[in-house]
């Protein structure tokens, strides 16, 4: 019988994230007041998972323009047909003829 090791999330208090660098102690109430970031209470102290701050990051380079590209292409694959109106109307607010 195999067994694999039990991994124990990684809890950290919302102070040990500050000083980690992964934002302002007070940013990060913000995002669990906002429910951008979850957060259990253990006895008095508020503490999130590494994990989900992670989970916080963004890229530091800007799409690019083949990126924004595919992103328009898949929001365009799923979305409902747009009737003559509607397709007259974006025509005219993105400046293309109808």
């Amino acid at each position: 019988m195999s067994s694999t090791p039990h991994v124990q999330p990684i809890y950290l208090t919302l102070q040990q994230a500050a000083a980690e660098g992964y934002a302002a102690y007070s940013t990060l109430r913000k995002y669990i007041t906002d429910g951008r970031l979850p957060a259990v209470k253990v006895g008095s102290r508020v503490k999130v998972l590494r994990a989900d701050l992670e989970a916080l990051a963004v890229a530091v380079r800007p799409a690019t323009f083949e990126e924004i590209e595919a992103a328009a292409e898949r929001l365009a694959a799923s979305a409902p047909p747009l009737n003559d109106a509607q397709v007259r109307r974006l025509s005219t607010i993105f400046g293309g003829a109808a």
